[in-house]
């Protein structure tokens, strides 16, 4: 196996100095003569040579890296996001790493050590998990942002994404509009902040809390459709049910289908996200939409801002809007 050329071969090859090289690859190149620059210029793209990331990250202490953690990466919201950010700090000269903590706080934990070993500009956690690693980070490092999940409380640092509580409440007071009865929320886990924001938000909507059915749940088809079959082989009525994502809300009219019932005029379905599959497979679904390809723009305008900017914990808001079509 051939070996990578190094600074080295650079210098032999252009007739200088290693440390002529590494002024003109760190940007120093005002001090260099031009044709010397030239030289160099010339042997690098001949030999094929780029300068080591890594040697860069020690000496400055940080790299053009930004780690994204994401919850799941098969939940084709949370890709959405991840292809918007690593598009918008492509416009900013930085490369994203993207890691999967499977919604486990130990992986989360072991991706944070990978992180830091990075030297990574920053830290996006789409989804973050509460833990006493992650809270140590944020007090030392600083360069942390949150994305679609609140930081939970203690917690100083920037989030981007949507108001939760105002997009239940949204989707509360439509039902409440609309006539709809015998409420259903399948909210996701309650320890995560967004969870609890949209159910209390949706409670405030429509108003009455000891008639809304609560079942907490992973946000996963899956859970949706065992919720479904569960509720709908309990006691058959028509149930006006607002699930945490689309994810679940497909679970739930998999199970409906399967029983033969009419959405929405057996059963009326509200889901949450509006993530791109509902064009092509699920044009049916009422949901929040959320807009996942706005998160990008916004995540490198907070990198690109001195480090104050993260240690206030300023927040960036995003627009939702009520997605009105056929099952609810």
């Amino acid at each position: 196996m051939t070996k990578p050329p190094t600074i080295r071969d650079v210098a032999r090859l252009s007739g200088v100095s290693t440390a002529t090289v590494s002024r003109y690859f760190s940007g120093k190149a005002d001090a260099i003569a031009p044709r010397t620059i030239e030289s160099v210029r010339q042997a690098a793209k001949a030999l094929g040579y780029t300068p080591s990331e890594i040697g860069r990250s020690l000496r400055l202490a940080q790299s053009r890296v930004v780690v994204m953690l994401v919850p799941d990466a098969t939940n084709h919201f949370t890709a959405d996001i991840a292809v918007s950010v690593e598009s918008a700090l492509k416009g900013i000269g930085l490369s994203m790493v993207l890691a999967n903590t499977g919604e486990n706080a130990a992986q989360q934990d072991r991706l944070l050590a990978d992180a830091q070993g990075l030297r990574a500009r920053a830290i996006v956690l789409q989804g973050a998990i509460d833990t006493p690693r992650l809270r140590e980070l944020v007090a030392k490092q600083g360069n942390l942002i949150f994305a679609n999940r609140r930081p939970a409380q203690g917690i100083v640092a920037p989030y981007v994404g949507i108001d939760n509580f105002q997009a239940g409440l949204a989707v509360g007071r439509y039902f409440i509009e609309r006539g709809y009865e015998n409420w259903v929320a399948i909210h996701g886990p309650r320890h995560y902040f967004g969870s609890t924001a949209r159910l209390d938000g949706f409670i405030s909507g429509v108003g009455d809390a000891s008639r809304v059915l609560q079942f907490e749940s992973p946000y996963t088809m899956q859970a949706g459709y065992e919720h479904a079959c569960r509720l709908l082989d309990l006691a058959p009525k028509k149930y006006s049910v607002f699930c945490a994502n689309d994810m679940i809300a497909y679970g739930f009219y998999r199970a409906a289908m399967e029983r033969n019932l009419r959405v929405p005029d057996d059963l009326v379905i509200f889901g949450f996200d509006d993530n791109r599959l509902n064009e092509w497979l699920a044009p049916w679904l009422t949901t929040v939409k959320v807009p996942a390809l706005e998160f990008g723009p916004a995540i490198a305008k907070l990198i690109e801002m001195p480090k104050p900017g993260f240690e206030d914990g300023r927040s960036i808001i995003l627009p939702f809007e009520l997605k009105v079509r056929q099952s609810a």
